[in-house]
């Protein structure tokens, strides 16, 4: 296993802040914090660049658009969107319904976003889950292709060319427990990952259209297997294979208690374990890399990468292209950025190199998921610095939106 150094960290937030997600921006970083700002972050030295903004009011996920800003969504039911050389909202959507579960029902929302009905939704599919969706992901070669998760432990698929929901849910996967993640893996494979980290793959070719499907190739619980107490989620590049972060982030005595079997686990780390085909989907943890200390006691709520500039399958995991060559990043519950290279060095997967990295733990909290497609918000023809160019109907946008639960009151993360 190779072992990753720790080369550079961000400027502490302030005491009980942390870091809920960290995306890549042109050249730069961008994250979202507990404490409702959004920072622009230079990635070699993790300094945080001037114009921190407040977006929301309970502010919780965060993704690019095009070059020159982003997409906020937060508690409050509002989406922004935010262009980041004048730090300056230019888009707004106040009243967005919610999607925790309301008189048994859960609604997926699109939204057609231009100057004049930005606040008309495009769709709602309001009868498909019986409990709050978690996850939202586009197909990744069929725009119209919608997948959503649920606590109810069904993945849907919906064809979004179809206004009549009955007809527009195409297939219908049960993983039976809680998702807390979920995407695709190919133009037909989904994967689920519930909040008791329960992984499974399924085939969508294997599933007959409009029934629910409850065969798949079952992993089970992934923390015995991959030596950890939580996942952070899944990432595929279009030249890599796919990416679980494995993290644990308290002391090897501890976790005893919770795997007795695991008498070489070490504490606290993150590993980068890629998921490949051979033939059959599994782990190679021979070629995984670790990052020894981690964030300490604290857990990582999100990651990049450097290198391959890649579709984003999830809201937690990304690949990062800047200048910073092999370069790793985590964002932390201490409320600090880190970058990571890559050594030479090699380690013993029950060992972890000394590190001086400590903490203080924090529970996961409720979080929200935004995903979109099709997007020209921004006028590509003006410099850095000019007046961003207003919406038009020229300017069209989906926009969905999911309550996300990182953290699952019946389930004991601690």
């Amino acid at each position: 296993m190779k072992v990753a150094a720790s080369v550079a960290a961000s400027p502490p937030l302030e005491p009980d802040t942390y870091i809920y997600e960290v995306i890549p921006f042109g050249d730069r970083l961008v994250s979202i914090s507990s404490d409702d700002s959004l920072r622009l972050i230079e990635p070699q030295t993790l300094q945080h660049l001037p114009g921190c903004t407040s977006v929301h009011d309970g502010v919780t996920c965060l993704k690019p658009i095009q070059d020159r800003g982003v997409l906020t969504a937060g508690r409050n039911g509002v989406v922004k969107c935010t262009d980041l050389r004048t730090r300056k909202t230019v888009q707004e959507i106040s009243k967005a319904a919610r999607t925790e579960l309301t008189s048994a029902q859960a609604t997926v929302t699109l939204w057609h976003v231009d100057s004049r009905a930005a606040q008309k939704p495009l769709l709602q599919y309001v009868e498909s889950h019986n409990d709050d969706v978690t996850e939202l992901s586009f197909h990744p070669s069929s725009s119209s292709i919608l997948l959503s998760g649920s606590t109810d432990g069904l993945i849907n698929l919906y064809d979004t060319t179809i206004t009549d929901e009955d007809n527009a849910l195409t297939q219908v996967l049960n993983h039976g427990s809680s998702i807390a993640h979920a995407g695709f893996l190919s133009d037909h494979e989904v994967y689920g990952l519930s909040h008791d980290e329960i992984f499974f793959i399924f085939d969508t070719n294997d599933i007959p259209q409009g029934e629910a499907y409850e065969s798949a190739h079952a992993f089970g619980d992934l923390r015995p297997q991959l030596h950890c107490e939580y996942l952070v989620d899944l990432v595929r590049s279009d030249s890599t294979a796919p990416v679980f972060g494995a993290g644990s982030h308290r002391s090897a005595c501890s976790m005893l208690g919770t795997f007795p079997g695991l008498l070489n686990l070490s504490a606290r780390h993150l590993d980068l374990i890629s998921l490949e085909r051979l033939p059959r989907w599994s782990f190679n943890t021979s070629n995984a890399v670790r990052l020894p200390g981690a964030h300490g006691e604290e857990i990582v709520r999100s990651m990049c990468f450097s290198g391959d500039v890649s579709r984003r399958y999830h809201r937690s995991l990304q690949l990062l292209s800047c200048q910073q060559s092999n370069a790793i990043f985590t964002g932390g519950e201490d409320g600090i950025i880190r970058a990571w290279r890559v050594t030479e060095e090699s380690v013993d997967a029950g060992r972890d190199p000394p590190t001086k990295i400590e903490g203080q733990r924090k529970r996961y909290g409720p979080d929200k998921i935004l995903e979109f497609q099709d997007m020209t918000v921004f006028d590509d023809e003006a410099p850095i610095g000019s007046t961003p160019a207003k919406l038009g109907s020229n300017s069209p946008m989906v926009v969905n939106i999911a309550s996300k639960y990182l953290h699952d009151p019946n389930v004991n993360r601690d």
